[in-house]
């Protein structure tokens, strides 16, 4: 699967799944996306930006996103139950909450779920864990267990 990026992400890269390479800015507005996953600090620097690139789906922090982006999916995650991705639980085993249905880049639906993860996501900061594991289910259709 290609076309599938990071952008500004350095905390989180190493948990992505390698398909997911690192965009600058001046490739990043110039493609067309099937997967973009932003954290708050690129999301910022993509909105100031002025321009917004075309992707299918873009995942990233609820309170980033904007009228700005240009998606046909926007899958927000966070701590709050506006989230389509969230956390039902942190310790001793993290569970990625999936709030509602939401589509693969492989076309399969992701229906509503809980689903726990390894004993590994836990040492992740939440803004990290989310954006890591939304993009393994986005890009995957399931999220490993990492050691």
């Amino acid at each position: 699967m290609g076309n599938m990026a990071f952008f500004r992400g350095g905390g989180y890269r190493r948990w992505l799944p390698p398909e997911i390479g690192s965009a600058d800015e001046a490739v990043l507005v110039r493609r067309c996306w099937e997967l973009l996953v932003l954290d708050s600090g690129g999301a910022a620097r993509l909105a100031a930006l002025g321009r917004a690139p075309l992707c299918r789906t873009v995942l990233m922090p609820q309170e980033a996103a904007g009228a700005w982006l240009r998606a046909r999916q926007v899958v927000g995650c966070g701590l709050s139950p506006r989230c389509s991705l969230t956390l039902s639980g942190l310790s001793p085993r993290p569970v990625l909450c999936v709030q509602r249905a939401l589509t693969a880049l492989d076309g399969t639906v992701i229906e509503p779920q809980d689903i726990p993860l390894s004993l590994h996501w836990s040492r992740l900061p939440p803004e990290t864990l989310l954006l890591a594991a939304g993009a393994w289910l986005l890009a995957k259709g399931q999220v490993p267990e990492i050691s």
